[in-house]
């Protein structure tokens, strides 16, 4: 039942945070299998040999532990109900998650010896603890398996309980393991997938859909949190003059060395896009007009004062920038039009300039 369970909350668990909470909360609720902690490791690509944390759920000591169990006793909740609302009130900044996230492990763990060796491993007295946090009086680790390989590991332990895990419990824990690494897998190709569906191919930024998407839940944040929220509209001036000299290959070249510029020098927290054409747009969250301005007036300056390398030449070329900020009762679309009026008008005065909406 309890596999079953798992894997229905994976196949709705589209992306990797959900489907790694899915199988914590399979592993750890009091109608799951009841560990006290669990954690979830994933191999580093640029490293096969080393594990990284992704994610752990579990109390920080044992008043939270009581707590916790006590809750799940008196609600009686089923495990999909346990997962939907754990995941909606999740703390990111939970010590034990905070804690794994920033793991980085090499190849001298009981983890290790479950990624290298393909099998479920129970810790000893003898294994490394990691400075703490692994209870090897009772841990138990599995491999997370996908179709091109072992993907990670994951964790389990009864710190506060001290419960040793049975065999019938240690065998369930690694079927779940095996769902957790197809789901990973599945939920890792579905966010490529949608991340690529949202992306422009040439720049490698959001496209215009994209754009508008992000734009949207921007302005509904912006309202309902009171925060400022400013969008900069970018052209490159006389680039149908590239075209037309260098070809559209070395058009093409030169706007994605824009967008890379774009993204070396646009504030942090600020969301570069390609509109379309030579057109390019920041969003900025948290960021009113005059701020706007000043990182508007920077991404101009670099882009006007360092050539760009297309093929064998040297282009030094400009850009046109309007700016705009959210105004009370401003709708998306007046809100974008607003920045492409000031983006028109910055064409009109002369180029090579900044100009805020009117």
């Amino acid at each position: 039942m309890l596999l079953h369970e798992v894997s229905n909350l994976l196949h709705g668990s589209l992306e990797v945070e959900a489907a790694c909470y899915a199988v914590l909360t399979g592993v750890t609720a009091g109608v799951g299998l009841g560990f006290n902690r669990a954690m979830l490791f994933e191999v580093d690509r640029a490293n096969p040999s080393r594990l990284v944390g992704m994610m752990a759920v579990g109390p920080a000591d044992e008043v939270e532990a009581d707590r916790i169990w006590r809750a799940i006793e008196r609600g009686q909740d089923s495990l999909p109900a346990l997962y939907q609302s754990g995941l909606a009130a999740r703390d990111a900044h939970a010590p034990l998650d905070r804690q794994v996230r920033a793991l980085q492990l090499d190849d001298a763990s009981v983890l290790s010896t479950a990624l290298r060796e393909g099998r479920l491993v129970e810790t000893t007295e003898d294994d490394d603890d990691l400075d703490g946090l692994l209870h090897l009086e009772t841990g138990v680790a599995a491999p997370l398996k996908g179709v091109n390989g072992t993907l990670g590991v994951l964790y389990a332990d009864n710190r506060f309980t001290e419960r040793k895990c049975s065999a019938e419990v240690a065998q369930i824990f690694a079927l779940v393991a095996d769902h957790a690494g197809r789901a990973v897998e599945n939920a890792r190709r579905f966010e490529r997938e949608a991340q690529a569906a949202r992306t422009d191919a040439l720049t490698g930024l959001g496209h215009h859909g994209a754009l508008m998407e992000r734009l949207t839940g921007a302005v509904a944040d912006a309202r309902a949190n009171e925060h400022p929220l400013s969008l900069v509209m970018i052209d490159l001036d006389n680039f149908k003059g590239v075209n037309d000299r260098f070809g559209h290959l070395a058009g093409d070249e030169l706007l994605a060395a824009l967008a890379a510029r774009l993204r070396a020098h646009a504030r942090t927290g600020s969301l570069a896009f390609r509109y379309g054409g030579e057109e390019f747009t920041l969003l900025l969250p948290g960021v009113d007009l005059i701020r706007a301005k000043v990182i508007a007036e920077r991404v101009r300056l670099a882009v006007a004062d360092e050539p760009f390398t297309v093929g064998s030449t040297q282009l030094k070329v400009t850009c046109s920038l309007g700016v705009v900020s959210l105004a009370p009762g401003m709708t998306v679309h007046a809100f974008v039009d607003a920045a492409d009026q000031a983006l028109l008008r910055a064409k009109r005065s002369g180029k090579n300039r900044v100009v805020e909406a009117a």
